[in-house]
């Protein structure tokens, strides 16, 4: 039930601020979570991801007010976060059908998106396997990077690495670090990192174990020391692990005692085939007692 209230509180807040350029920490606070986590959290239960939620009410919202005339496009543009009419024109038309102008007509079909209402399922429980560790620090090695919030393109930052220029490195940074390096191996395999920094800016880091040779080209980063609680999922990506991230932040974390101790989490990715449904992997939150 806390879970469904401070989705909803969610929803209210993007309602209350539909035309402004929110800042995203402030609505995963609501959730007890940082961006990156509540962005998979809110993919998995809505369907979609938060980005697109805002901009199909946005255009939704959109579409009434040009419906109800006496408005201008540039102003309606403006007002729902588009910098320009072609821009505004381009994605009115891409939901809707028509452009911008044509919705002005009476009798014109338009598309409502509406705001979400969440309701309670009543279902069996699954228990959650966990295990809590004190670890040390852990070098690693790969490639780090900066999302500013602000652009809201932490919704697929994990994806921006097999993006990398070939040449940055002299090949993928997969291929250099598990062929050239064999640094995906057991137990740690691939690792992500996702850290947010207090401006909400997020620095995603996507690696492995550093075995103390010279990798050029690559950055440095750290697993911090401390006290984590690790979680075992299976699933296709990325479902799967928003579905983990869920039950951790609504089911696990309000019932251990326990509270997230560090704006950090870490994603284990052993070798296998993503996209099945016995794909394994590993979450490690950092946790203090409450």
């Amino acid at each position: 039930m806390e879970f469904l209230n401070r989705m909803t509180e969610v929803i209210n807040y993007i309602e209350e601020h539909i035309t402004d350029d929110f800042n995203l920490t402030d609505v995963a606070k609501i959730v007890c979570c940082d961006v990156y986590q509540f962005g998979r959290i809110f993919s998995y239960v809505v369907g979609i991801s938060l980005t697109e939620y805002v901009r199909n009410r946005r255009l939704s919202l959109a579409a009434l007010e040009l419906q109800n005339g006496n408005v201008k496009v540039i102003d309606i543009a403006l007002k729902y976060g588009y910098n320009s009419p072609e821009s505004f024109a381009r994605a009115f038309r891409e939901m809707h059908g028509v452009s911008p102008k044509e919705a002005f007509a009476k009798g014109v079909t338009l598309r409502m998106y509406p705001c979400i209402d969440f309701q309670i399922t009543i279902k069996g429980v699954v228990n959650m396997d966990y295990q809590i560790e004190e670890i040390s620090t852990i070098k690693c090695v790969g490639f780090s990077y900066t999302v500013i919030q602000a652009k809201d393109a932490w919704t697929n930052a994990w994806e921006k690495f097999i993006d990398i220029p070939d040449e940055k490195l002299g090949g993928s940074p997969d291929q250099i670090l598990a062929c050239k390096h064999h640094l995906y191996r057991a137990p740690l395999w691939q690792i992500g990192l996702a850290h947010n920094l207090e401006n909400g800016d997020l620095v995603m880091s996507i690696g492995a174990e550093d075995a103390g040779g010279e990798y050029p080209g690559f950055d440095y980063f750290e697993i911090p020391a401390g006290t984590w609680v690790k979680f075992k999922g299976k699933g296709t990506m990325p479902s799967g692990i928003g579905a983990l991230y869920t039950k951790i932040f609504t089911e696990w974390l309000p019932s251990s005692g326990y509270e997230q101790s560090m704006k950090t989490s870490i994603e284990i990715y052993p070798p296998g085939d993503s996209q099945s449904e016995e794909y394994t992997f590993e979450i490690w939150i950092p946790i203090k007692k409450k």
